[in-house]
């Protein structure tokens, strides 16, 4: 399954998101939660998209929904990631199965 998460970075701060990314991406990978891969986050093109950002995680199962945050490390990324979050605006987050593993209720 792949976990998308959609936001917005603070105004005057997508260089400096960027920067830390360059970093921090490899560590999130390193310190991801039991079932959770880090896939990446991507910027918008000249704004095209709703939100600014995504980021993206491979995730094993449902079950590594609940797995908690991960060790501290992955705790105090997550703390500097929100940090560059616009808390004001909406997130959207969506949760794909890939075709040949979706179940479709018959009729639909």
């Amino acid at each position: 399954m792949e976990y998308v998460l959609r936001y917005d970075v603070k105004p005057t701060r997508s260089g400096e998101f960027q920067r830390w990314l360059q970093g921090a991406g490899t560590a999130f990978g390193e310190h991801a939660p039991d079932g959770w891969t880090y896939e990446g986050t991507y910027f918008t093109v000249r704004g095209f998209g709703d939100y600014s950002n995504e980021t993206r995680w491979r995730i094993d199962s449902y079950a590594s929904l609940g797995s908690g945050f991960g060790d501290q490390d992955s705790i105090e990324l997550i703390s500097q990631w929100m940090d560059f979050v616009d808390q004001s605006r909406p997130w959207q987050a969506t949760l794909y199965k890939e075709a040949s593993e979706v179940d479709i209720l018959p009729g639909t």
